[in-house]
């Protein structure tokens, strides 16, 4: 497996709703969480070309959701079938219905497989 490691997406301050981040280099297959974070689960919304973007969902309709620790690496194996299609990203704090405000500026850093790429 080959790794990149791309800085962001970033919540900015006050913010429960990250920038977008290109993904098209590989699959995604961790998230390191930043140290600091207000707690609140993680939730996402793809875009294949980074204008329009849309929740996450299961076949059910559920939002796809992270409990996540802060300062951790989250392996997102048991996502692979959902994340592999992802182009670009965004990442929430909190949900659609319950987003939660970051206390402060929140970076991610996201790897992903590019072995096949």
């Amino acid at each position: 497996m080959a790794l990149a490691v791309l800085n962001g997406p970033v919540i900015q301050q006050g913010e429960s709703l990250s920038d977008g981040l290109d993904c098209t280099s590989g699959t995604i297959v961790r998230f390191t969480m930043p140290a600091e974070w207000t707690p609140a689960n993680l939730t996402f919304q793809i875009s294949s070309d980074g204008n329009g973007y849309n929740d996450l969902v299961d076949v059910s309709g559920k939002a796809i959701t992270l409990v996540v620790v802060p300062g951790s690496a989250v392996v997102i194996a048991s996502l692979t079938e959902y994340l592999k299609a992802v182009a670009f990203l965004k990442l929430r704090s909190g949900t659609r219905e319950y987003p939660v405000a970051q206390a402060a500026r929140r970076e991610f850093a996201v790897a992903v497989d590019t072995t096949n790429t």
